[in-house]
């Protein structure tokens, strides 16, 4: 796990670069504190120089190593190349300083700089050795080297993991770019005169100084309805994101990139023979092999343990396979509605796990907000768990840590999963919702929404969305012809292939949009900003695949959610867990907003108002709205609230503009 960065030159003009790649390297510190490299890459002398930074470990092992840096960076600032590739590193497997990056193979043909894990890394290493390869180190990253030299894209069909990587090869003279299949690690790019600048972060980006922050109105359009821009678009304009699943190639004589899917989510592949013993018992299995998978670490690993079912079921497994493994459960003090400590706890105790368990409290969530905000780059609707709960990880010297994201959204745990049946006879009235006024109380809009949407992507949209493009045209004072249908659907909808039936359909736009750009998004983000690998089991392309296969009668069986996961469950978590009306795994934001929030978010409103993007009136009705209805059914304060989160994005990051000058470090 680590953070990586490059800027390239599409017409083939050499450039000082590697000033700008210091200031990316350095904003995202954060994900790799353990070591720093960098090469450079002049085509007319046909020249590669690696170099060493500050936090570089440059030792015997490593000197002995044919991409051990030769120089300082600080001597090379002055110097103009074609390419420059920069890392940091977090060491996970194989601490030694051989796994140092950038890495090349024997001949300096191929250069890698990778962030990731591949997990079935040491199988692959067998394969490649009994073709002839060699190793300098036992990293899963000289591996991903060797197979790309072996076969080429070809290799990442191969690959079980999570990964974002950059390949060089310079005797074609061009870059390869790829992302793991449900785009677990992150990876943007822009270009801006001619140079292709990427990394993992955002972030990175601005901090090169070769790009200027701009809005994006489309993605902040669908922003405002989905928490992010459907991807490859962000907020940012002319900012993008690899899509998940996805490799590039960059040439570097001529400028010509290709981009191409690698996998799809396997829709239309139900068993419908499949018997329920058999859902059962092939979805343990999966489990259980994943998990043993992501407890492959050089390192302490633990768990997210909300007390929920995914993530119990995830960490119960995992004390099973690696005893006395440490679980962390965030509580809310007299907040019963939030809280599942006690059934965590009751889980923890069946396993003898190492239970470690905070209190979150308002003020301390107010005391990081900013750093929140940084950390999530776009506007963002909620606040999440993850960051606070990354942080106790941190504070108990964890480096590895298991998440149990992704069960409600194969098994159909979310109730948008119960509703879409009702809907679907429901849609026949759709006609007689015309005859509504367009400015409705708005629990009535959202019904008006749910029951007139014409297609399952519709849909879902209007079930998961919070702004409506109706609402969204009176808050705007310019809108235009922008439509998050139209864009939801040119980003995601599938081409040539057919959903099975409605379950399916939501379990997969959850998996591009809910998985792909918001929670996976977030749990990176934020156990990153402690130096902390988040690992996800359930996103194992495998278990993603056999989910699709099992058949929908077994995800909602009479009424219950979750139904085949709750089968596999119910041996291994506490039986309160299974019994339990569903909480999620979030912070009391409703609450805190009537009380300790309540300044922040009058404050944040009137600030808002006064940046002459949005209409006012609406503003003020809508918040009108909110305090005279305030209670637990009213879901006006989720539209109050990613207005609040959307100012202080423009606060921190685009007011506060995190693009420095381009003066050069040296």
């Amino acid at each position: 796990m680590c953070g990586i960065a490059g800027i390239i030159h599409l017409r083939g003009k050499k450039l000082p670069q590697l000033p700008h790649l210091r200031r990316m390297t350095t904003s995202i510190r954060h994900r790799g504190p353990d070591d720093e490299g960098y090469v450079m890459v002049d085509l007319d002398g046909d020249r590669i120089t690696p170099l060493w930074g500050e936090d570089t470990v440059l030792d015997e092992q490593l000197r002995r190593l044919p991409y051990a840096p030769t120089a300082p960076v600080e001597s090379a600032c002055g110097e103009s190349s074609h390419l420059c590739l920069g890392h940091r590193r977090l060491s996970i497997v194989d601490l030694s300083s051989a796994g140092h990056q950038p890495m090349c193979d024997g001949s300096g043909r191929y250069w890698i700089i990778y962030n990731g894990e591949i997990y079935n890394y040491r199988e692959i290493a067998r394969e490649l050795k009994a073709s002839g390869h060699t190793f300098n180190d036992h990293s899963d990253t000289a591996v991903l080297l060797h197979a790309y030299m072996a076969w080429g894209e070809d290799c990442l069909s191969r690959l079980n993991g999570m990964f974002a990587f950059a390949i060089y090869d310079h005797r074609r003279r061009e870059v390869f770019l790829a992302r793991d299949r449900i785009g677990i690690k992150p990876l943007y790019y822009t270009i801006q005169n001619d140079q292709f600048i990427f990394g993992s972060d955002i972030k990175t980006l601005l901090a090169s100084g070769l790009y200027s922050p701009r809005i994006n109105w489309e993605g902040l359009w669908c922003n405002l309805t989905l928490s992010t821009a459907p991807r490859p678009l962000t907020v940012f304009q002319d900012v993008y994101a690899l899509p998940q699943a996805h490799w590039m190639k960059i040439r570097l004589d001529d400028g010509r990139i290709v981009k191409q899917r690698y996998w799809e989510i396997p829709i239309g592949t139900q068993d419908r023979g499949m018997r329920e013993e058999e859902a059962v018992e092939w979805l343990e299995q999966e489990l259980k092999r994943s998990i043993r998978y992501r407890l492959i670490a050089d390192v302490e690993v633990g768990t997210f343990m909300s007390g929920g079912i995914d993530s119990t079921t995830v960490s119960a497994i995992a004390s099973e396979l690696q005893p006395g493994i440490k679980a962390f459960t965030l509580a809310f003090e007299d907040l019963p509605e939030f809280d599942e400590l006690q059934q965590a706890e009751a889980t923890a105790r069946m396993h003898r796990m190492e239970h470690i368990v905070k209190i979150i409290r308002a003020e301390e969530v107010i005391a990081h907000l900013e750093e929140m905000v940084l950390g999530y780059e776009e506007p963002f609707r909620s606040l999440s768990p993850n960051y606070m709960i990354a942080r106790l990880v941190a504070e108990h010297g964890i480096k590895v840590v298991l998440n149990g994201l992704g069960g409600d959204e194969l098994f159909a745990g979310y109730p948008w999963f119960r509703w879409v049946t009702p809907w679907n006879r429901l849609r026949r009235m759709a006609f007689f919702l015309r005859l509504l006024p367009n400015h409705l109380h708005p629990r009535l809009e959202k019904l008006k929404a749910l029951i007139g949407a014409s297609t399952i992507e519709a849909f879902y949209l209007a079930a998961h969305g919070s702004f409506e493009d109706a609402e969204k045209r009176r808050l705007f004072q310019n809108s235009g012809e922008l439509c998050t249908l139209s864009t939801f659907s040119r980003c995601y909808q599938p081409s040539g292939k057919r959903f099975a039936d409605l379950i399916e359909a939501i379990s997969y736009y959850d998996l591009m949009s809910y998985i792909g750009n918001h929670h996976v998004y977030r749990i990176d983000q934020f156990t990153m900003a402690f130096s902390i690998e988040g690992r996800l089991p359930y996103l194992d392309h495998h278990l993603v695949e056999l989910a699709f296969r099992i058949p929908s009668r077994y995800k909602i069986r009479n009424g219950e959610q979750k139904y085949v996961l709750r089968k596999v469950a119910r041996k291994y978590i506490a039986p309160g867990c299974l019994t339990m009306q569903k909480k999620g795994f979030r912070l009391p934001i409703q609450h805190w907003m009537q009380t300790e929030f309540r300044e922040l978010v009058e404050d944040s409103l009137a600030r808002l108002k006064r940046r002459n993007i949005f209409n006012n009136a609406e503003i003020d009705r809508l918040y009108r709205y909110y305090r005279k209805y305030d209670g637990p059914r009213n879901q006006t304060y989720k539209k109050i609230w990613q207005l609040v989160m959307l100012e202080l994005w423009f606060q921190k990051i685009m007011d506060a503009s995190l693009a420095p000058t381009t003066q050069p470090i040296a």
